[in-house]
């Protein structure tokens, strides 16, 4: 069931709607807060808005090497399902001969 909260990021607050439950919401806003106030002690002249858009390049990278190695596991269970089926074959047919 969608929700509205307000949240607090980097001393910004905000109303969201979100379907997920107060303890998801928490963490996520937790998350990002965190790596919001790095990026902002890292370098005094960022900018909040420019703390946010580091933030969100940061984790949609983090996205796509998280995708690409998806794809690499499920291409080698792919192999792997297929190499143990021919194996389960030829056990079966070295039962019956």
């Amino acid at each position: 069931m969608r929700q509205k909260y307000t949240i607090t990021i980097a001393d910004i607050e905000m109303n969201v709607i979100s379907e997920e439950s107060p303890e998801a919401v928490e963490a996520l806003v937790g998350i990002v807060d965190r790596k919001m106030r790095e990026i902002c002690a890292a370098s005094r002249s960022c900018s909040k808005t420019e703390a946010a858009l580091l933030c969100a390049l940061d984790y949609c990278s983090e996205r796509i090497k998280i995708q690409r190695k998806l794809k690499a596991l499920e291409a080698k269970l792919s192999m792997t399902e297929a190499t143990l089926e021919e194996v389960l074959m030829e056990n079966e047919e070295l039962k019956q001969g």
